[in-house]
C-alpha cells in the first residue's frame, strides 16, 4: 500500500511539475533599448511586461557584444526584436502581426499584451506564423499524458490490490 501512495504522490509531483514549466512565456526583448527614439517603445514593452510578474522578460541591448551575437545566431537585424517564446511573428486575431521596430508600426501594445496572454492562458485567439506546429498544442499534449498516466497508474495499483 505504501509503494502506491508513494508512486502517486511522485507522479502527481511529475505531473504539477510539467504542468508549472509548461506555463511559463519568455520574451526576449532585442534592440537599441538606450536610443532616444526608441524610448516610447521600450516604456510600451515595459508597460505590458509588467502587467504579467509570471513572464520572463531579458533585455539584450544590440549595442553590445551579447546583443550583437543574440542577433546573428538568431537572424535578426531590425532595431527593436520582440521575440515571445522564440518567435516574434504572430496571427493575432486574424490579423498578422510583426513585433520587430517601433510599438504602433507592426505592431502594438494591445497585440503585444494579446499575444502574452494568450500564451499565458493557452487561448488559440493566437498563433506563431512562422511554425505553424509550434506554440502550446504540445504542452496541452504533456498534460494530458500526464494525467493519463497518473489515472492508469492508479488504476493498476487498485487492480492489483484488490486481486491479492
Amino acid at each position: 500500500m505504501s509503494k502506491f501512495f508513494t508512486t502517486l504522490m511522485l507522479s502527481l509531483f511529475l505531473l504539477v511539475s510539467t504542468v508549472s514549466a509548461t506555463s511559463d512565456v519568455n520574451v526576449v526583448v532585442l534592440g537599441m533599448i538606450n536610443h532616444g527614439p526608441m524610448q516610447q517603445t521600450v516604456n510600451a514593452i515595459k508597460e505590458v511586461t509588467s502587467k504579467y510578474p509570471e513572464v520572463n522578460v531579458r533585455w539584450l541591448n544590440l549595442e553590445s557584444a551579447e546583443g550583437e551575437k543574440y542577433a546573428q545566431e538568431h537572424g535578426l537585424a531590425a532595431h527593436m526584436n520582440i521575440l515571445i517564446d522564440k518567435k516574434y511573428q504572430y496571427s493575432v486575431n486574424g490579423k498578422e502581426v510583426i513585433f520587430q521596430w517601433f510599438e504602433g508600426q507592426q505592431w502594438t501594445k494591445e497585440d503585444l499584451d494579446a499575444v502574452i496572454s494568450s500564451k499565458l492562458n493557452n487561448s488559440p485567439d493566437v498563433s506563431a506564423t512562422d511554425d505553424p506546429k509550434s506554440g502550446n498544442g504540445m504542452n496541452v499534449l504533456i498534460v494530458w499524458a500526464g494525467i493519463f498516466a497518473v489515472i492508469g497508474m492508479s488504476t493498476w495499483f487498485l487492480i492489483k490490490k484488490f486481486r491479492k
